[in-house]
């Protein structure tokens, strides 16, 4: 049974200053043809990719995370993020975490997040079928039986609610270029389905609202195995201009510090298809901060990310006070929805948006 140990929610629902620069509206475009393309039967993969969907539980640190770009029947944008994570060890008794928050993009002094531990015995608990579901809270497969096709993730915390579900009907992006790459002493194993088809509904301090799934979209992260001690990552949706071109989704890591030495990476997808490798050459953060009342941590806000053929891209989170954590300050994660603007490859103007990870130093 699947007991339920240690648990906080926190609602941040006051006005606040929202000092980022917004370019929006942001335009969510999901993708059709599924995650798999014929282009990946060559490359030389290091695991069964679909695979890691089903019975993985030789796998170590099994991460299950997406963030969801709605736009609701309000005629408001929404930021849904959802985040499973097993065999950890954390909380004395406990084995697993999961976390969700929801962001009014339109308006973002509406904001709400959880986080909560227990103890889950298996991520693959029925015929090896991916299925975390507790009394409040669920992640799984949505078509049990060894369809790894659709997923839901939903929530029934008061506050912060929803039922989501979504297609990995994007073409994969490949973290490092085979969804496997080291940082340190640390290997990742990693990949992204950028933009599927969303369906479902959210409701933010009890206003329902229904998803417009034309308009809608979720990135699902897959991660196990490994990650490095503290990072800042960026999930990034730069804009085509092209309706008939999938936009271009990059998954950008930057870990270390300066006297360990900093590491960073860009995996990214071009043309719906195309994938590729390039180093981070600069990440500058502002002046511009936010110190976390609740773990007196200070998160970066807007920083200058440079890679090394010539992007340069200005980044801004549109909400100060977007970190999740447990009571007492337990495990905090910022996840916060940014915009960006910047020039892709020395050559094109270009604006997206996006989210930004930071895991912290701490202990």
């Amino acid at each position: 049974m699947q007991r339920h140990i240690f648990s906080a929610i926190l609602f941040h629902l006051l006005p606040i200053t929202i000092e980022a620069t917004r370019f929006h509206n942001p335009r969510f475009r999901p993708e059709s043809g599924g995650i798999l393309s014929s282009g990946l039967a060559t490359l030389p993969l290091q695991f069964d990719l679909l695979g890691s969907q089903r019975n993985a539980s030789g796998f170590p640190g099994n991460s299950f995370w997406s963030s969801s770009f709605l736009h609701g029947c309000d005629n408001h944008d929404y930021l849904v993020v959802s985040h499973v994570l097993t065999g950890i060890d954390i909380v004395p008794g406990t084995n697993s975490m999961y976390r969700a928050s929801v962001l009014d993009i339109t308006d973002p002094s509406r904001y709400a997040m959880f986080e909560f531990f227990s103890n889950i015995s298996s991520a693959f608990p029925y015929n090896g079928d991916f299925n975390v579901t507790l009394h409040d809270y669920g992640f799984s497969t949505a078509n049990p039986g060894g369809d790894v096709s659709k997923l839901r993730t939903w929530s029934q915390v008061p506050g912060a609610q929803f039922d989501l579900q979504f297609d990995l009907s994007a073409r994969v992006l490949l973290d490092g270029g085979l969804g496997v790459f080291k940082t340190g002493d640390s290997t990742v194993h990693e990949w992204s389905m950028p933009a599927g088809n969303t369906t479902g509904w959210l409701s933010l301090n009890g206003s329902k609202v229904i998803i417009d799934t034309e308009q809608s979209l979720t990135w699902y992260d897959r991660q196990w195995a490994g990650a490095p001690r503290n990072w800042t990552w960026f999930e990034l949706h730069i804009d085509s201009r092209n309706p008939e071109v999938a936009d271009i989704p990059l998954s950008i890591w930057v870990w270390g510090d300066h006297e360990s030495g900093i590491g960073g990476v860009a995996s990214v997808r071009e043309g719906g298809v195309v994938q590729s490798v390039v180093p981070v050459t600069l990440l500058e953060p502002s002046n511009r901060t936010y110190t976390s009342q609740e773990t007196g941590i200070v998160y970066s806000l807007d920083w200058v990310l440079e890679l090394a053929d010539g992007t340069a891209f200005w980044i801004s989170s549109v909400r100060a006070d977007q970190e999740l954590y447990a009571p007492g300050g337990i495990f905090p994660t910022y996840e916060g929805y940014i915009t960006v603007r910047g020039t892709y490859k020395g050559i094109w103007e270009v604006e997206g948006y996006g989210l930004v990870e930071i895991s912290p130093l701490t202990g």
